[in-house]
């Protein structure tokens, strides 16, 4: 069986904000290298060398970065346009002149591992079902499309309903593109009461051939998952990919023309790549991925996580984060969370959060912990508010200045700078800058207080 695969990634990614404003969700990274990459690896190990690729908002950044790894990964790549995002039915047609036989369909927002790939093939192949879709069991209290399962058997496909989560990974029979070109355009197997959007849903072309007797079977997904929907499913995606990486690591691994000095004391497996240096007095205590070229400096400590090429962690500084390429961790500053390419963390700076690309954060800058009313953090989206991480997301291309403080749950819009002792405790629209305006109050002063 010769099988192409159709990766959707067309989506605004509007949830995702800061983020999805500037790339498309499949761009997001993912342990320091795009969401897209871990996909079409997935599917190269399945043995699928043809992909289609859905592109739309901000879609050229997604072939510039396919384009450039193609021939390594040795697959081959088309792309089609979806003009308006009419959903993810609309965007399976947009390739459908190119499916000639069975196919895979992919969301472009979903990580997972090798084996799920894996196993939704094997299930495919073996079982002759009409369609086999991948769930997840749920680990939030909202999600969107739910299966209801008797064994592997989907027998009810909703909506916002009872029963497993929907995972965004498919395998069709060629002939249920059928159902895919009638869809309605509106996902009408829905809990009453529940408003679904006017879009042209592949669940309810699936929920369709259930209702025909077509064979549905579910695997579930394997190792790790995570639906890149929101802004703290970045920090959930980059941990998860971590602790699966790390878990196998059983002893160090290290490149060529690399210094560790005498002096440094390292607890745990690590893999540090060519020419990188870890300098006196570092403490490494789990287990850690460094790239090349990089540098920890005297007296770091580093609790676990990742850290890119040309990346450089100063003196004194406490990391437990996913940092990206060509990124400066200055003096003392302690960061957690995931951190982009090419962002620069000056001194003394507390962050906690996701920091997109191209940032600039000022000395001292303090990015929230925990709330000091002990308040569980909001964060609003799309006019509806979610409990989250309490950690704050800056977007790409920002600043902050000197002293600056962002409040958990805050997101600082792309191209925006927080300014010098500002204390923010809402969003930041992109585009903006914001200052603190301070009452100055002149008193005399000099000798003569003290009577002379």
């Amino acid at each position: 069986m010769t099988l192409k695969a159709i990766v959707l990634a067309a989506g605004k990614g509007e949830k995702i904000a800061p983020f999805g404003l500037t790339r498309p969700k499949t761009m997001i990274p993912i342990g320091n290298k795009p969401l897209i990459l871990h996909i079409l690896e997935g599917l190269k190990s399945i043995g699928i060398n043809d992909v289609i690729i859905v592109i739309g908002h901000l879609g050229r950044q997604v072939v510039n970065c396919v384009e450039r790894i193609k021939e390594k990964l040795k697959v081959n790549t088309t792309y089609v346009r979806q003009r308006e995002p009419r959903g993810t039915a609309d965007a399976i047609l947009e390739a459908k002149d190119l499916i000639d036989d069975d196919f895979l369909v992919v969301y472009g927002d979903v990580l997972t591992s090798k084996k799920t790939y894996e196993v939704i093939l094997k299930k495919f192949e073996e079982s002759g079902a009409y369609v086999v879709i991948s769930v997840a069991k749920p680990e939030e209290a909202e999600h969107r499309f739910t299966a209801s399962l008797e064994g592997d058997k989907v027998t009810k496909l909703t909506w916002w309903g009872e029963g497993v989560k929907v995972a965004g990974m498919y395998a069709f029979v060629k002939e249920a593109i059928n159902y895919i070109e009638r869809n309605p355009g509106i996902m009408r197997s829905s809990v009453i009461g529940i408003m679904p959007p006017i879009e042209a849903e592949l669940n309810q072309s699936i929920s369709e051939m259930i209702r025909d007797g077509k064979e549905v079977l579910a695997i579930e997904v394997q190792e790790y998952f995570e639906d890149l929907d929101f802004p703290w499913n970045i920090l959930h995606a980059n941990m998860k990919y971590y602790k699966h990486i790390a878990k196998d690591l059983r002893s160090s691994k290290i490149g060529k023309d690399v210094e560790i000095s005498e002096k440094a004391v390292i607890k745990a497996p690590i893999v540090v790549g060519d020419c990188s240096k870890i300098g006196d007095n570092v403490v490494i205590t789990k287990p850690t991925f460094i790239g090349r070229n990089s540098r920890v400096d005297h007296g770091a400590i580093i609790e676990g996580g990742m850290i890119g090429d040309n990346t450089v962690v100063e003196k004194y500084c406490e990391v437990r984060a996913i940092l990206g390429n060509n990124v400066r961790v200055g003096h003392a500053a302690e960061v957690f969370g995931v951190v982009f390419d090419k962002v620069y963390i000056v001194h003394y700076s507390e962050v906690t959060g996701v920091i997109g690309e191209n940032t600039d954060i000022g000395a001292g800058t303090l990015v929230g912990t925990l709330r000091f009313d002990s308040e569980k953090p909001i964060v609003r989206v799309k006019r509806k508010k979610y409990v989250a991480e309490s950690v704050a997301y800056i977007g790409d291309y920002c600043r902050t200045g000197v002293g600056a403080m962002i409040m958990p749950g805050v997101r600082v819009g792309p191209y925006s700078i927080v300014g010098p002792g500002v204390v923010l405790y809402e969003d930041l629209e992109p585009y903006k800058m914001v200052l603190v305006r301070q009452e100055l109050v002149k008193r005399d002063w000099g000798p003569n207080r003290y009577g002379w």
